[in-house]
């Protein structure tokens, strides 16, 4: 009786580890069969929540994502901290550092409701200069709409991790308007110059704006709100004359 318990042991004993050894065997040949180099995926129609397609040397190209999942950004090989960013696409340079997007979002608060797409192009280690927009909000019956393409310019040699190291050595500053006065100048010779804008102001004139590179309005072509065709000109001193008469 005590040889047959035995033999019952050793078959058991058997076939228990003989399932875990090919069941573990299995589950490596499965796993290996997605992680293994070069292995294409072909499906009709795949759900996710965030699509991250990275080159060679692992670095971000484009981020396809949801607004909760969104891509911080990234510059000089840092990512930057999490913060709160639209659903969308972001482009990524072969360096790895942000270089555009495309992004688009409704917000609503009590009376307010704001629509807006964005596709921009960035400056080289700084922020975008190119930018198509679409932005539309609707408050109390009434519409406040921009939409049209803008050309910003950044001073040469300037960028925008060193920028943002001298707003927050600023933020040391416990005088309020001091602290403000000192931004808006970092700001002011830093900062973006808008140079160029074609489509629809919020004050509803549509045409053509030209700006020289201080971003002072120099030339606008347009029609305004009322439908009044005008052609203006802007001298050094702000004085506004109009062509057509």
């Amino acid at each position: 009786m005590q040889n047959s318990d035995n033999s019952l042991k050793r078959k058991y004993n058997f076939l228990f580890y003989y399932t875990i050894i090919s069941s573990s065997l299995f589950l490596v040949f499965i796993l290996s069969s997605f992680i293994g180099k070069d292995k294409n995926l072909t499906a009709d129609e795949i759900t996710v929540k965030r699509i991250t397609v990275v080159g060679e040397d692992n670095l971000p190209r484009v981020v396809i994502s949801n607004e909760t999942r969104q891509h911080s950004g990234r510059m000089d090989g840092k990512d930057y901290p999490k913060r709160e960013r639209p659903a969308g696409m972001i482009f990524f340079n072969n360096q790895g550092d942000e270089c555009g997007g495309l992004v688009y979002a409704v917000t609503k608060e009590k009376n307010s409701t704001n629509s807006g797409m964005s596709f921009t192009m960035d400056n080289y280690r700084d922020d975008q200069v190119i930018q198509i927009l679409n932005d539309e909000t609707y408050e109390n019956g009434k519409a406040k709409i921009q939409r049209g393409i803008t050309i910003n310019e950044y001073p040469l040699g300037t960028n925008i991790e060193d920028r943002n190291a001298k707003f927050k050595a600023l933020e040391s500053i416990a005088d309020p308007k001091e602290r403000d006065a000192k931004m808006e100048e970092v700001f002011e010779k830093e900062g973006p110059k808008r140079r160029l804008f074609i489509g629809r102001g919020r004050n509803n004139d549509n045409g053509l704006f030209l700006y020289d590179a201080k971003g002072k309005p120099k030339m606008k072509l347009y029609v305004d709100k009322n439908g009044n065709p005008k052609i203006e000109v802007i001298d050094s001193t702000g004085q506004t004359k109009n062509i057509i008469q």
